[in-house]
């Protein structure tokens, strides 16, 4: 997987025009890659490189005007990537014997939470100028609800991750049409394999093993 992806973001950086904004988008995508296909095993991965992954998909965003996904990054940065640095070599220790997930009443809880909030973020970003004001204010509480399931330990973090990247897919194919971003095609190549990385993630990996005590 990280093969095939490396080797289509590099193709794509070499085959356009080299600036700035290609260049951090290729470390990012590539950083951001690897770093999800460890986590999706469970294994124990340097958060500092997850946090320049993070740091470079602020700036991405920053250009593109998704200001909520922006917020996003820094919910994935204290909820993941400083926790990774903080205990990097035991960070997957905690998930061997299984996860936790949540029952009917924590999801229905969720989803009403993720509802209600919503239309107050939309209204937020819409005033502060983003870019896609309906698809991003989905992915910030999408993905910060996703990264504090992760921060506590809940497999549960894997069907939201599937519901994030389908909708930053439907952001960045936005971006793509509209031409506000040149970085709009390679972050929709990432977010394509984000989502086949959280499809194993959820049904196939430790993170889909219930605790067992």
């Amino acid at each position: 997987m990280l093969a095939f992806i490396f080797g289509v973001q590099l193709a794509l950086f070499l085959s356009s025009p080299i600036t700035l904004l290609s260049a951090i988008t290729l470390l990012a995508t590539l950083i951001g890659s690897a770093c999800t296909v460890y986590m999706m095993i469970g294994k124990p991965i340097n958060g500092l490189l997850g946090l320049i992954s993070a740091l470079g998909y602020i700036y991405i965003n920053w250009q593109a005007g998704h200001y909520a996904s922006v917020l996003d990054q820094f919910v994935f940065i204290l909820l993941i990537d400083i926790p990774l640095i903080v205990t990097w070599k035991s960070w997957g220790h905690r998930i061997v014997g299984g996860v936790k997930f949540l029952r009917l009443r924590g999801w229905v809880l969720t989803i009403i939470c993720m509802l209600l909030l919503w239309w107050p973020v939309f209204w937020i970003y819409t005033q502060l100028g983003d870019t896609n004001p309906v698809w991003d204010a989905l992915v910030l509480i999408i993905g910060g609800t996703a990264s504090l399931y992760v921060f506590v330990g809940y497999g549960d973090s894997y069907t939201l991750w599937l519901l994030s990247d389908a909708v930053n897919i439907l952001l960045w194919i936005t971006a793509l049409f509209a031409g506000y971003s040149a970085s709009s095609l390679p972050m929709l190549l990432t977010m394509s394999f984000y989502l086949a990385t959280a499809l194993y993630g959820r049904f196939w990996s430790i993170w889909s093993k219930p605790k067992t005590n």
